[in-house]
């Protein structure tokens, strides 16, 4: 065997009585201390914040008097609305009124009507007396005569007729029109100053927020 063959059989022979060193991360064990705790006080501040969140919203809905424009358009116009509840009516349910001298101008509470703001137009028609379907709405006698309209052709002298919900959230960051086709009586009502009007009407009709839209807008305002 060759000088140079025996240096590497040599070499060979120690490194397989060498014990395998661990791998020793730079910095030792700062870093992933450090890590720990950041990630600690994260969790710790987000748990208050949602805490400190959820109390307010509690509170705010608790003691919280909101009120909404609500309006009814039929084919070309706006019906005349009581601004008291109708004595047709076998219950009216707690929680939302009409406010007197002000037709159109409904007043609610969430905490009572709903619970955390999942109150429905179903408690405002109630007030009328107003009874809604896929297709058609029913009116009390003492409301547009007492007439039922139907979906179809032949309604609004031979334009047609369909049913639909217009919603303004005037106060919120967003207040387009959204409009809505199908379980009207479900529409939430969400926030205060909301404009609502109940639409049977041609395709394609515009129909503007509800007159008493303003007088809300005054009663949101005041009451900043």
């Amino acid at each position: 065997m060759t000088s140079s063959a025996k240096k590497i059989a040599r070499l060979a022979e120690k490194s397989k009585s060498r014990t395998p060193r661990g791998v020793r991360l730079q910095g030792g064990s700062l870093f992933p201390t450090v890590i720990i705790v950041v990630l600690a006080l994260g969790a710790a501040l987000i748990a208050y914040s949602r805490q400190t969140l959820e109390d307010r919203s509690a509170a705010d809905i608790t003691n919280a008097t909101y009120f909404m424009s609500f309006g009814v358009y039929v084919c070309d116009q706006w019906i005349v609305l009581p601004d008291t509840a109708l004595t047709e009516l076998s219950e009216v349910r707690e929680g939302a009124e009409l406010i007197q001298g002000q037709p159109g101008v409904v007043q609610w509470r969430p905490q009572v009507l709903s619970g955390q703001r999942r109150a429905k137009l179903s408690a405002v028609l109630d007030l009328y007396a107003i009874k809604v379907d896929k297709t058609s709405i029913t009116f009390p006698s003492s409301i547009n005569g007492g007439v039922a309209l139907e979906e179809d052709n032949d309604a609004c002298d031979g334009k047609g007729g369909s049913l639909f919900v217009n919603t303004w959230d005037v106060q919120s960051a967003d207040p387009t029109k959204k409009t809505s086709i199908a379980n009207l009586d479900s529409v939430r009502l969400n926030n205060d100053g909301l404009a609502v009007a109940l639409v049977f009407a041609p395709d394609g009709t515009e129909v503007d927020q509800p007159p008493a839209a303003g007088e809300v807008e005054l009663l949101v305002n005041s009451g900043e």
